[in-house]
């Protein structure tokens, strides 16, 4: 069995851990019989609108057992990367919610920039509106530098629905300035870098997540191992179009971790 083999596992969490505030069924028991077992357990995650305390409630609220420094987000990875490069402080006009404005905040930005914002960062936003669209379009087209905490354009609902995620909102404002945004969610270099120091060197690793062009293919680029669930946005009928098969494919992670796997 594949977690026989592993020091850490890399777990995505819409899709995977929960579906809105329902757990996906068995999810929270597999992951504390891995926990149990001695695994590294990193919860990497593109949704940037949380906060991270907000997530520590959501997720002990399920009955897990999780640390702060188990948790990274995009909206982290994207304060600190933008940081690092230097270009805090500076104006920021922020589509994406309160777990973005607050690590921008942290990091020394100033939030809502006001006319000449040097940066816009979009995520995903459920107060997103025409206005907002506009302000973000306009601040591009006059030199703004243009970051998407993730481009995922669906992510998966309680009830077996996929909502429009913040690669939906990424699009429209792309369109509108007739720019590209430098994303730094899975599978870019900046969430996948973030996530492989905060492992702490460990070597035999693998990732979980139900989007195999986001949470597969980061993994992939670090040489982790695969595994795939069909508990959020893939179902069966999909498997014959992957590009690239994963090293596992199960209904979800309790049944991977059963060795109840469909590859």
């Amino acid at each position: 069995m594949i977690f026989d083999e592993l020091d850490a596992l890399v777990c995505d969490l819409d899709g995977v851990v929960y579906r809105g505030d329902e757990e996906v069924p068995g999810s929270v028991a597999a992951l504390t019989s891995l926990r149990e077992r001695g695994l590294s357990i990193l919860y990497l995650t593109n949704n940037s609108r949380s906060t991270i305390d907000q997530y520590l409630r959501k997720l002990r609220g399920l009955g897990l057992v999780v640390e702060r420094d188990e948790i990274l987000t995009s909206a982290v990875v994207t304060a600190e990367t933008l940081a690092d490069r230097g270009l805090a402080p500076g104006p920021v006009l922020v589509v994406g919610g309160e777990g973005v404005e607050r690590e921008l905040t942290a990091a020394g930005f100033e939030i809502d920039g006001g006319d000449d914002p040097r940066l816009v960062v979009v995520g995903w936003d459920p107060r997103f509106d025409y206005d907002m669209m506009r302000r973000a379009v306009s601040a591009v087209r006059r030199g703004a530098t243009l970051i998407a905490t993730n481009a995922d354009t669906t992510f998966p609902a309680a009830g077996g629905d996929l909502w429009p995620g913040g690669g939906a909102i990424l699009a429209s404002i792309e369109a509108g300035a007739g720019a590209r945004a430098e994303v730094m969610g899975k599978p870019h270099a900046p969430m996948m870098d973030a996530a492989e120091r905060r492992l702490g060197g460990a070597r035999a690793v693998a990732a979980v997540g139900d989007r195999p062009g986001t949470d597969l293919a980061g993994a992939r680029s670090k040489g982790w191992r695969t595994i795939l669930v069909l508990s959020g946005v893939v179902g069966r009928d999909e498997l014959d179009r992957l590009e690239e098969r994963p090293d596992v494919i199960a209904e979800d992670l309790a049944a991977a971790v059963r060795g109840e796997v469909l590859q």
